[in-house]
């Protein structure tokens, strides 16, 4: 009697033919909606999301130049396109197109030798005539000033924090359109289990570790180039306000000024 009741008042509120005609429009809509992605995409892009959402975010990890050469760094992104930081031994910050770099006074030499395109740090005479040595008169210039360099430059080297910024920004931003993403061996960091998901596009392979098992959170991620530089880095402080600001009455040299006397000699 019951049944028939509850026949009855599902035919009052879906009139028969009208009611099935909408269950199957809401399967239909149901199952187009699945996700058909990968279980690989899926943890890439839930690994890199949480970049792209806080905005803001810490970056400390390391950079390697295509000679093995490796770089330490610590970059603040403020979620604007500018960031602040150290990479190597200078202090660094990135405004818009143009980015400040500063060097320590014990680090000035192997900054000018960079500059100057010596694979080897070139000794600095402190008694030398700056006129017979342009490495001495270059360090003498950017001793306690902020070079400013107007991307691109010329170098790596003229680009100070720059690179890291913008790798850090591509990072955010890969978590959008993933596809053909790889998963590689388990390997273990820091006591950890991780597994590696690896995007390649043309040159470039973004490699995120999450954790083997559990939600896949990014504890490390790689950004290589083929053959050319490659970051490792870790994310810190999501979401943390940043504040960067253009460095106000402090000193500044251009870096074409400088290039201008490390290639006075003409070469």
């Amino acid at each position: 009697m019951s049944n028939q009741g509850g026949e009855a008042r599902m035919r009052m509120m879906c009139g028969g033919r009208a009611c099935a005609a909408v269950v199957l429009a809401a399967v239909t809509v149901t199952s187009c909606t699945v996700d058909k992605r990968s279980g690989e995409v899926r943890a890439f892009e839930e690994a890199l999301q949480p970049l792209g959402q806080a905005k803001s975010f810490r970056m400390v990890g390391e950079l390697r130049s295509p000679d093995g050469a490796r770089t330490r760094f610590d970059a603040r992104l403020d979620g604007r396109g500018g960031c602040v930081g150290t990479v190597g031994d200078a202090e660094s910050l990135l405004v818009g197109k143009r980015v400040w770099t500063r060097w320590s006074d014990s680090a000035l030499p192997a900054a000018v030798s960079r500059l100057a395109g010596d694979e080897e740090v070139a000794p600095i005479d402190p008694v030398a005539d700056p006129a017979e040595d342009v490495q001495w008169d270059a360090a003498n210039l950017l001793r306690g000033a902020y070079m400013v360099t107007t991307l691109p430059g010329e170098q790596p080297e003229m680009e100070g924090i720059a690179p890291v910024c913008q790798t850090g920004l591509l990072l955010a931003g890969a978590a959008t359109g993933a596809d053909d993403v790889t998963s590689g061996p388990v390997t273990v960091r820091d006591g950890e289990r991780l597994r590696p998901l690896s995007r390649t596009d043309g040159p470039v392979t973004i490699r995120v570790y999450v954790p083997a098992q559990g939600s896949p959170k990014a504890r490390l991620a790689e950004y290589q180039v083929e053959g050319g530089r490659s970051m490792s880095v870790q994310f810190r402080d999501l979401g943390k306000p940043v504040a960067v600001r253009v460095p106000e009455g402090e000193r500044t040299v251009a870096s074409r000024d400088v290039m201008t006397v490390l290639h006075q000699d003409g070469t």
